[in-house]
């Protein structure tokens, strides 16, 4: 078996620090794994995918992860979307209908340099727990809140025992970033779930 990463953007693992990922890079290609880094997909066909260059990769399987768009169903409502997505204010609302929250992949919020956020689990997770505050606060007539994202790092897994991570200032790599990973995965089975989740689910 072959695995090709097939990246249009100048790097893989875009939002990690370049040393971070010169260095996962290594340990993939390590793995095995073979990197097109600043190649566009051109086609995608039942036989494989066709490349610029016009190279043509055959496989039998192939891992689509090109952009986030959001549900149809926000276009079939009314709600102006970009993507299926919409753009929304800083208490979560529609610019349209301010009794309407919407958080998650369907939604777009800006960052203080006027760029849209990625749609990850962190940012949506922060999201829920906004938006369950103002649904709260306007059934009472209180005031609501906006929305604040706060960073708390960022980690991926390379495969067993290898990962890299940055929480606040400090960079991870390796077995102490796959550790950190396991925390995180194992934190949040216990916030939905608690211990009997995480004893049933938990990798350790």
């Amino acid at each position: 078996m072959k695995i090709y990463n097939i990246e249009a953007a100048p790097t893989a693992l875009p939002g990690f620090d370049p040393e971070l990922v010169e260095y996962g890079m290594k340990v993939l290609a390590d793995k095995g794994v073979v990197f097109k880094i600043g190649t566009a997909i051109k086609e995608c066909t039942p036989e494989g995918v066709l490349i610029a260059g016009d190279e043509f990769i055959k496989a039998g399987t192939v891992v689509w992860t090109g952009g986030i768009r959001g549900n149809h169903m926000l276009d079939e409502a009314g709600f102006e979307t970009l993507r299926g997505r919409v753009k929304v204010d800083p208490y979560l609302r529609s610019p349209q209908f301010d009794n309407v929250y919407i958080v998650g992949d369907c939604s777009i919020v800006m960052n203080p340099e006027g760029r849209p956020y990625p749609p990850t689990a962190q940012i949506a997770t922060q999201q829920g727990e906004c938006c369950a505050h103002n649904l709260v606060a306007a059934i009472r007539g209180n005031q609501q809140k906006e929305f604040k994202f706060i960073n708390r790092g960022t980690v991926a897994s390379l495969g067993r025992g290898q990962g890299i991570g940055v929480v606040g200032e400090r960079k991870f790599r390796g077995y102490v970033a796959s550790v950190v990973k396991k925390l995180i995965d194992i934190r949040y089975l216990y916030i939905i779930g608690g211990i009997p989740l995480v004893l049933r689910k938990g990798r350790f």
